[in-house]
């Protein structure tokens, strides 16, 4: 029962970032409209507006930053999920305590063809571990899956449910 499947690798997609925060970017760019418009505000608010414009652009660059710096890595045994900006965290999910998964798709990752793939789990830190801005086509719970189901079988792990 020797079996060995390669390491993937997934990091959101970079579309993600507009799917996730449609309301901050229409919000920024709103901000720099107003500020550019002659007689629109008075010129004394200026200044504050372009503060506020610049807060707004850098909690955006560090919101994208953060998004790109997140990997999620599926071996043969476990799901590790790096993260982090200034400093990289990384939590490891083992798979054969994998016990449900789903997909959402919000109205913004249709129309950008992508989704959110979420892992339930029975550990104590991670009981769910969401992979967002995976690509519509890709079957990530089918690959999930499979390697669920061979280490349930390598540990001689079996579920039992309830049925009324």
């Amino acid at each position: 029962m020797s079996q060995t499947y390669p390491t993937i690798s997934i990091h959101p997609h970079g579309l993600q970032f507009v799917a996730g925060n449609m309301g901050g970017i229409t919000l920024t760019v709103a901000v720099l409209a107003i500020a550019g418009c002659d007689g629109l505000v008075p010129k004394s608010l200026f200044p504050f507006l372009m503060i506020l414009f610049l807060v707004m652009l850098i909690n955006l660059s560090c919101r994208y930053v953060y998004l790109r710096r997140m990997l999620f890595c599926i071996n043969e045994e476990q799901v590790r999920y790096e993260y982090g900006i200034f400093s990289v965290q990384r939590d490891y999910i083992e798979l054969y305590r994998v016990v449900d998964y789903s997909e959402q798709r919000s109205f913004a990752q249709m129309l950008f063809g992508l989704k959110t793939v979420s892992i339930y789990s029975g550990d104590k830190t991670s009981p769910r571990l969401d992979v967002v801005g995976v690509r519509n086509h890709i079957d990530l719970i089918a690959i999930i899956r499979e390697r669920v189901e061979y280490n349930k079988k390598k540990r001689n792990i079996h579920e039992f449910t309830n049925i009324r």
